[in-house]
């Protein structure tokens, strides 16, 4: 339970953290916390810990933004002091609640400012580092970009400083995030090939991992760097390739830079290339226009392709988008079918992609007490581990969740 609004001996002393949303969200929560610690405030890992609570919203969908809604009324119902914060804000409905004391604004504005000169706190053993904000895509259902402005890329030089600092902390895996992290560099005259050839010659020692890229941003240049820096152990074999649909018709209304060809080109070349890899997408069910045929295209590209995971979302038209007051073609009971039908195709999909490593060895860093985190993104526990980075020998399933399963291992050392 918070501590009481009058307690003001602690209230500005014990702060929690809760960030809710993409690896971006989590990169500028650390940043946060090294600018708070930095002004007195003590970071806790357990909200019971705190007087106050920093909350890092979401809002890209409809579902998202009434999660952040959630965690806001708990906090305030339970008398925290709340510092809210993310891309909630623009569309805060500050009707809902008293700004009483209780409840303090950190702006988007504000948090960039703070975000852009602070180094991180990690609060994990792997560290979310974002190098670059803002998208220039503007696809027609979506908010992020609209909220988050143009794109404005971190320099090389700081970049390179942070991730030697961080690995002199002892983080052995760094993410590289960013809004649309294909992008990186645009703005000021580089790229993300640049910044890859760059590390990869100056960090040595720590494995880096990409998060979400958008397939129109693979030069081919920048597709052969990135496989040859996962067969060198410096890159993860891991890709998180955002696809939506898999009707042109649809990516077309949708105003995605892409046809499916492009993306089955990309997606191909890294499976020739690094079989093993683990590749993840997003998928929207139910947009504008989307007839049966157009959900089938992208249930049999599912089903065909060798994702190891995606993530599903219905479509909810978002505040500041060109189609937010278009009238929907899909029923609600519609979507929840479709929804319900790729999820089942997913729990299937994650399945099989953990079964091709049973008996075999993958690195894996310690992420949770006795739960590793692998260079190709499976979740394994390991009863009493010994190390903080090892080698896991994968033997069978320990949890099959149909979103994140857990596998059984035991630490290799070799034979």
């Amino acid at each position: 339970m918070g501590k009481r609004l009058k307690n003001k001996k602690r209230e500005v002393n014990r702060l929690y953290i809760k960030t809710l949303g993409c690896k971006v969200n989590y990169a500028e929560s650390d940043a946060l916390a090294n600018y708070f610690k930095n002004r007195g405030y003590e970071i806790v890992k357990e909200e019971n810990q705190a007087d106050i609570i920093l909350l890092n919203t979401c809002a890209v969908t409809q579902e998202a933004e009434k999660n952040s809604y959630k965690w806001f009324n708990r906090y305030r119902k339970k008398n925290y002091q709340i510092i809210l914060t993310g891309c909630l804000i623009p569309l805060l409905k500050k009707a809902s609640f008293s700004l009483n004391g209780q409840v303090k604004i950190l702006s988007l504005e504000d948090k960039q400012r703070i975000v852009e000169r602070e180094n991180l706190l990690p609060s994990r053993r792997r560290a979310f580092l974002k190098i670059v904000d803002g998208c220039e895509n503007f696809c027609h259902y979506c908010l992020v970009g609209r909220i988050r402005g143009k794109l404005k890329s971190v320099c090389e030089e700081w970049i390179i400083k942070e991730c030697e600092r961080l690995k002199n902390l002892g983080i052995r895996e760094i993410v590289l995030c960013g809004i649309n992290l294909g992008l990186y560099g645009k703005d000021i005259g580089t790229s993300l090939f640049t910044l890859l050839s760059h590390l990869a010659k100056k960090i040595k020692g720590i494995s880096f991992r990409l998060s979400s890229l958008e397939v129109d941003t693979f030069s081919d240049e920048l597709l052969s760097l990135i496989i040859q820096l996962v067969k060198d152990g410096f890159l993860c074999p891991h890709f998180h390739l955002p696809l939506q649909s898999a009707s042109d018709k649809i990516l077309e209304k949708m105003g995605r830079k892409y046809r499916l060809k492009d993306y089955e080109r990309v997606l191909t070349k890294i499976v020739e290339n690094l079989p093993d890899a683990n590749i993840g997408c997003d998928v929207i069910v139910g947009y504008l226009g989307e007839e049966e045929k157009d959900f089938l295209f992208t249930y049999q590209f599912l089903a065909k392709m060798p994702f190891g995971y995606f993530h599903v979302f219905p479509f909810s038209p978002r505040p500041f988008t060109p189609v937010y007051h278009e009238k929907e073609t899909v029923s609600e009971k519609e979507k929840k079918e479709r929804l319900k039908v790729l999820i089942g195709l997913r729990e299937k999909k994650i399945l099989e992609y953990c079964q091709k490593f049973f008996n075999q060895v993958r690195r894996g860093i310690l992420i949770e007490e006795d739960i590793y985190l692998t260079d190709n993104y499976l979740k394994v526990k390991i009863f009493e581990p010994s190390e903080e980075v090892a080698y896991l020998k994968i033997k069978d399933f320990y949890l099959k969740d149909k979103n994140f399963p857990i596998l059984l291992g035991e630490e290799f050392k070799g034979g």
